[in-house]
């Protein structure tokens, strides 16, 4: 009760269904209707797959597992497949049996009808016509000649005339309101005749009597479905035509001779003619069992002698594979002895008692690996004052990217004439990528982009120190750009005090600008950065300019340049992460694609432009690990 109160809903409507599978097979069994193993089958199957993680959470029984789907089942599909392969092969013995008798009806209503046409040639009484048709039991017949018809017998006959749409050498099967026939046809040049023989009940018991039982003959065209299967009493053939399901069963077949006698139930094509169409098919289902295909073969003494060989031979076979899973059983508790062990211990130092020696048995490769789980414990010491470290180190690298975070702007000016929107995505904790907006005052505002060399901390504490440089310098300019102090100058400056404050190798480039509020002028200095592109009436250009990088040289001295922002006009600023993203094919992300990027979501708002450049640009990037920082500064001229 207490595993009912925990189990899952599937875990009871599985067991549920178990206990009913048996409850009917124990009726089937009951009244001798036979089991139905695959009702059962797919109950435990419900069964295991509801409680597999139990079932299969010991080594054990996942080892079990393994030697039943590796020894039994293959032996089951073999099994299967031979005796799917037998009722094939029996089938087909069994309509080649039914064609072969077809045939010589056939052949034998032909011969008949060629004496008939013969005898009626030579003006021959009715009572030696009639003797010739009795040749052929239930054989009626239409002689033609001079001009006039007979039929045999006199009365009672099926037809009154030769159907007119049969040739005149025909010979097979075919259709006349709605019944079948066979038939052969004939004919001289003056004299014809027409033996034919009615299908119905009758017939059909004369084909291959004792052997193969044709159930029914059924006109078949593009609307037949025909299903075999089996039934207690005999094999089955279910026909649907039509909309109308027809049951064929075969009921007068002998009683089986052994377990190993069952039904074989399959069809028979054979052409039909019929008036209305002359390439049409009858469809005979038939059932047999192999004693009785094996009449004429051998004897039924060999047959015995046969399924005795095979059946000893099984049961040594089975014996094998009991005398393997034994074998298998033990050998897997030796191995799971050792798992289990080992699992004990893995609880000992979750327990934090790495002190724990696990008892080392004989020379082999479980106990190789009892001896390393006891050598495992010293390195687990190691690595935990390693995490340590690593832990302390990552604490101190998020309280670096939460001061960094503080030095990028706060909150994006509101300007009168210009629009501003950016964006900083470090390729890892932290950034070395800098941008950011300094409100001068009400008519000039610096916009700045910086990108230095490297990754990481380094890069990160490089930048910090440029962006203190950059706002002392424009603190000392006071509250209005001064006029010799240009952008030129500014980054002069910036590049000379990190030159003397990094080392050589550290260099940074740069795009400092500045913006005149009253005259939509936006003068700047490129350092070495990537150049700026404009968007202006549907069309992208690069912003012209470039200088050196900033503190790689002493005394360097840089250009200004100005641009005359126009009404629309949208200037974007970005660092090497967006064009220098590469494919899986190496392929760069490239300048153009930006560019047709900007001119296509031109008239948008800046933060939906900077999310379709960012998705556009981790789409094409293959290794996100791998990618640089990613910096966007807009800029749209109201």
């Amino acid at each position: 009760m207490a595993w009912w109160k925990d189990a899952t809903w599937f875990q009871r409507i599985s067991l549920a269904l178990l206990v009913l599978a048996i409850a009917v097979d124990g009726y089937r069994m009951a009244t001798g209707a036979g089991l139905a193993f695959g009702f059962i089958l797919f109950s435990l199957t419900l069964v295991f797959f509801a409680n597999r993680r139990k079932i299969l959470w010991r080594v054990r029984n996942r080892l079990l597992l393994m030697f039943f789907l590796l020894g039994v089942v293959p032996i089951l599909l073999i099994l299967t497949m031979l005796d799917f392969s037998t009722i094939l092969v029996l089938g087909q013995v069994a309509a080649n049996r039914v064609r072969q008798d077809l045939d010589a009806r056939i052949e034998s209503i032909k011969a008949v009808s060629e004496d008939l046409k013969t005898e009626a040639s030579h003006s021959a009484l009715p009572e030696s016509l009639e003797e010739i048709a009795r040749r052929v039991p239930r054989l009626e017949a239409i002689i033609e000649t001079s001009g006039k018809s007979l039929s045999i017998p006199s009365t009672g006959a099926s037809l009154t005339a030769i159907p007119s749409w049969l040739g005149p050498e025909f010979q097979g099967l075919f259709e006349s309101e709605g019944r079948f026939y066979f038939g052969a046809a004939a004919r001289s040049r003056t004299t014809g005749a027409f033996g034919y023989v009615l299908i119905d009940n009758e017939t059909l018991a004369r084909i291959t009597p004792g052997i193969v039982e044709v159930t029914a003959m059924i006109a078949g065209d593009k609307n037949v479905n025909v299903n075999i299967g089996f039934d207690p009493s005999g094999s089955r053939v279910s026909v649907d035509q039509k909309g109308v399901r027809t049951r064929a069963l075969a009921t007068h077949l002998p009683p089986k001779k052994a377990f190993w006698d069952v039904s074989i139930a399959t069809i028979v094509n054979w052409p039909l003619k019929t008036a209305t169409d002359p390439k049409s098919e009858v469809i005979m289902p038939i059932a047999s069992r192999p004693s009785l295909l094996m009449k004429g073969i051998m004897t039924e003494r060999m047959a015995s002698i046969i399924v005795s060989v095979l059946a000893m031979i099984g049961g040594f076979l089975l014996l094998v594979e009991l005398a393997s899973v034994i074998a298998s059983i033990l050998h897997t508790r030796a191995i799971t002895r050792a798992v289990h062990e080992l699992h004990q211990g893995t609880r000992f130092i979750s327990a934090g008692d790495f002190e724990h020696q696990i008892n080392v048995r004989g020379q082999n490769q479980l106990s190789d690996l009892a001896a390393s789980f006891n050598g495992m414990t010293a390195q687990i010491r190691l690595y935990i004052g390693e995490m340590r470290k690593k832990e302390k180190l990552e604490s101190e690298l998020e309280i670096a990217r939460q001061v960094q975070s503080r030095l990028f702007p706060r909150a994006i000016p509101e300007l009168k004439t210009l629009e501003l929107a950016a964006i900083c995505l470090p390729g890892r904790v932290v950034s070395g990528d800098y941008y950011d907006f300094v409100r001068l005052d009400d008519h000039f505002t610096a916009i700045a982009l910086g990108d230095v060399s490297g990754k990481g901390v380094s890069a990160a504490l490089l930048m910090a120190s440029i962006q203190s440089s950059l706002h002392a310098q424009l603190t000392f300019a006071g509250s209005a750009p001064n006029p010799s102090l240009s952008t030129a100058t500014l980054m002069a400056l910036i590049s000379q005090q990190l030159y003397e404050s990094t080392p050589p190798e550290k260099y940074a480039t740069f795009f400092c600008s500045v913006y005149d509020e009253q005259t939509g002028v936006l003068r700047y200095t490129n350092c070495g950065h990537l150049k700026p592109i404009l968007v202006r009436d549907g069309k992208s250009t690069e912003i012209d300019g470039d200088g050196m990088v900033v503190g790689l040289l002493p005394k360097v001295s840089y250009e200004q340049r100005e641009l005359m922002m126009q009404k629309d006009d949208l200037v974007a600023i970005f660092s090497d992460g967006v064009p220098e993203a590469e494919s899986v094919s190496e392929e760069e992300f490239g300048n153009d694609r930006l560019a047709a990027l900007l001119v296509q979501n031109s008239s948008e708002p800046l933060d939906k432009i900077i999310q379709a450049i960012t998705n556009a640009v981790e789409k094409w990037a293959h290794d996100p690990d791998a990618r640089d920082d990613t910096t966007i500064v807009l800029l749209r001229k109201r």
